[in-house]
């Protein structure tokens, strides 16, 4: 068993994996040792319900974090989208509406993540 402390979130956890890509089971937050972190802009951390449609499908999800140009989302199950899809964004609690791309997705133990990025500009306000 190996003890690993997340470096998100801060929050240690065991694991047996081998894998260097082991997302952290409290926030999902996955190491990339040998990659840049992409995002040039911060992300603020937040979890707000929020409805994701996809033609007249609507699937509601909780946010995991977000920023000017994007948001990470989670749900229980499996993400009915794949990367290059582009969707619609609703965060309830705030009343935005965007559009967005897909560009990662991932599921780890039921729980299925994914990655955004706003194609109708960058967040103002």
């Amino acid at each position: 068993m190996n003890r690993l402390n997340c470096p998100k979130c801060e929050n240690p956890f065991f694991t047996t994996a081998r894998e260097p890509r082991m997302p952290c089971p409290h926030c999902g937050f996955v190491t990339k040792a040998h990659e840049p972190d992409r995002r040039i802009l911060s992300r603020q951390p937040t979890q707000k319900l929020c409805d994701i449609l996809r033609g007249e499908v609507r699937i509601p999800v909780k946010t995991v974090d977000l920023s000017h140009t994007g948001l990470g989302i989670k749900m229980m199950g499996y993400l009915p989208f794949d990367s290059f899809d582009n969707v619609s964004v609703f965060v309830r609690e705030l009343e935005m509406e965007r559009t967005a791309e897909v560009v990662w997705t991932r599921k780890f133990y039921g729980i299925s993540r994914a990655g955004l990025r706003f194609t109708d500009g960058p967040l103002t306000g």
